[in-house]
């Protein structure tokens, strides 16, 4: 693989945010300015640091067992690709949807751009629709916020 700093800030990202649930670590390395595309599904947009700790927040509350796999990266100049394997049990509510204690892994894939050691875009693709069946969402029910 092709890895370099901003590999490095990518993989503890994961480690610490989804995996250790250290929101302390958005401030460290999510520039306050930062967008995330499709983070709760399609053209679900997070802007600012503060809104994606919301997010987080949110999530970490519904799955309370979530565990992020880094399967694939590689980073060239200020752009990281990874692949991961997330998996998730409905422990929480979701929205209006009450715990279902079921587990699914879904597969992930993120583009993220860093500048000064910030991340400072990121592009999230992920199976939403199986996270939302594991919280027995309406199938109608296409994002997560």
């Amino acid at each position: 693989m092709l890895e370099n700093e901003n590999t490095e800030i990518v993989r503890r990202w994961f480690e610490e945010v989804w995996n250790q649930r250290r929101l302390e670590t958005i401030d460290e390395l999510l520039a306050d300015d930062a967008v995330a595309y499709d983070l709760g599904g399609p053209g679900a947009t997070i802007r600012g640091a503060s809104a994606f700790r919301a997010a987080a927040e949110m999530l970490h509350a519904a799955f309370g067992e979530m565990h992020f796999v880094v399967e694939d990266i590689f980073g060239v100049e200020d752009r990281v690709a990874v692949r991961l394997a997330a998996r998730l049990r409905h422990t929480g509510p979701l929205g209006q949807l009450p715990a279902t204690g079921n587990e699914v892994t879904v597969p992930v894939m993120c583009l993220l751009r860093l500048r000064d050691g910030k991340i400072i875009e990121g592009w999230n693709n992920w199976d939403v629709a199986t996270a939302l069946r594991a919280a027995a969402a309406p199938p109608t029910q296409v994002t997560i916020f």
